[in-house]
């Protein structure tokens, strides 16, 4: 093995369209909250994801979220808030 091929082994390239599962709970930050809607909003890479029953209060923070829907030809989904997995350190 080339000393090439070592030094890449185990690389791989990220997709800027994650594929996410109804059911799967994943750990995100919210970047903005739609108060007309109740909802927060995740983006991650192209992705976009609505976060029902989102607390305003949690903006910034790491917070879980349970996906119900979602598109992976769209990149759009839904999901519910469950809780905030880790305060933010910076102010909103």
């Amino acid at each position: 093995m080339s000393a090439l091929r070592k030094f890449l082994a185990g690389w791989s390239f990220r997709t800027t369209t994650p594929s996410l599962e109804p059911g799967e709970t994943v750990s995100v930050f919210v970047a903005e909250y739609e108060p007309e809607t109740g909802e927060g909003i995740v983006f991650v890479g192209d992705m976009r994801l609505a976060v029902a029953n989102f607390d305003p209060d949690a903006l910034g923070d790491r917070v879980a979220v349970r996906i119900t829907d979602f598109d992976p030809d769209e990149s759009v989904g839904r999901g519910e808030f469950e809780g905030v997995v880790e305060e933010s350190s910076y102010d909103v």
